[in-house]
């Protein structure tokens, strides 16, 4: 023991704390994850995160779920300097308002989102 009442253990040899495994999954979660709509919605968004970063073409790009109504289908992709709070000033988290006045509205972006997947708006709005 140390001086802090903590068991000494040689040089590589720390005791191994025990992992936390994942967050269970509610029952109601689980049931709409098994729903065609659901799949549908994954799907959906690994096509829109296929595309690039919508300012600025960069890969890796996140799946952005824009408010009112907040759907699967409603995605677009942005890189994570375009996405995150903590890359500044021009990331959709850091501002939506100056995100907005830089890059355009969320209906047009959504639009040309749309518009690269080849989905028209009214077939879009039927799934949800």
């Amino acid at each position: 023991m140390n001086l802090t009442g903590r068991p000494i253990y040689a040089k590589g040899q720390k005791a191994d704390k025990p992992r936390k495994g994942m967050r269970p999954v509610s029952a109601k979660k689980a049931k709409h994850k098994a729903t065609e709509k659901a799949a549908g919605g994954t799907a959906h968004m690994m096509a829109v995160k296929a595309l690039g970063c919508l300012i600025c073409g960069a890969q890796p790009a996140e799946a952005h779920h824009l408010p009112d109504p907040r759907s699967d289908f409603r995605t677009i992709a942005l890189c994570p300097f375009h996405h995150r709070t903590e890359y500044g000033e021009q990331a959709y988290h850091f501002s939506r308002r100056n995100f907005n006045k830089l890059h355009g509205s969320d209906e047009k972006l959504l639009a040309r989102t749309l518009e690269l997947l080849n989905i028209d708006k009214a077939t879009q709005e039927q799934d949800q």
